[in-house]
């Protein structure tokens, strides 16, 4: 099934996880700058 459309349901799919996938992201990356044992977070 080759089809170039992308309808409302995969859009709708795609945005939420890519909205899950950069919530996570930045949830990860705030817990690895706000470590205070973690070395190199000095600016």
């Amino acid at each position: 099934m080759a089809r170039l459309m992308i309808d409302d349901q995969d859009l709708g799919f795609f945005a939420n996880f890519l909205g899950i996938f950069i919530f996570i992201l930045v949830i990860a990356y705030h817990y690895v700058m706000a470590d205070p044992k973690y070395e190199g977070n000095q600016c």
